[in-house]
């Protein structure tokens, strides 16, 4: 199947930005625990990977949308059970700090998510995260 053009590349460039995050650990240990005084916490995070861009509710479904090929919904299906592996298996939660090992596979399958969706570009007239705010 060829590249779909990405109807949402704001959408996508800020899903981008988070998964980014969430792939340095650096940031997981001083971020991801719930009531955390920062900008994006565990519930936050969770809530804006499944609800609010829908990307790991549907992987399949975000194709067009926020994702422009297969390789991109492959790449969030294996994000997407690494968490469910962690949170259903592995008990992970809001109440686990951002150095729990279990966050690992999670933060290694969102690197893999940034560099297939990077490659492929942010599409219309946006720049990448890191021609603008790049994540902290």
């Amino acid at each position: 199947m060829p590249d779909v053009r990405v109807q949402y590349p704001e959408m996508r460039a800020l899903i981008v930005e988070h998964l980014a995050r969430l792939a340095n650990p650096a940031w997981r240990a001083s971020n991801l625990k719930r009531g955390s005084s920062v900008d994006l916490d565990f519930d936050d995070l969770v809530n804006f990977l499944y609800d609010t861009s829908g990307l790991l509710n549907d992987p399949r479904g975000a194709l067009g949308l926020t994702l422009g090929g297969l390789d991109e919904v492959e790449a969030v299906q294996r994000l997407r059970d690494a968490f469910e592996t962690a949170i259903e298996e592995g008990g992970l939660s809001g109440e686990s700090p951002g150095t729990d090992p279990l966050w690992d596979l999670i933060g290694d399958e969102a690197a893999t998510v940034v560099d297939v969706l990077s490659a492929r570009g942010f599409g219309g007239d946006n720049p990448s995260p890191d021609e603008g705010t790049s994540p902290s």
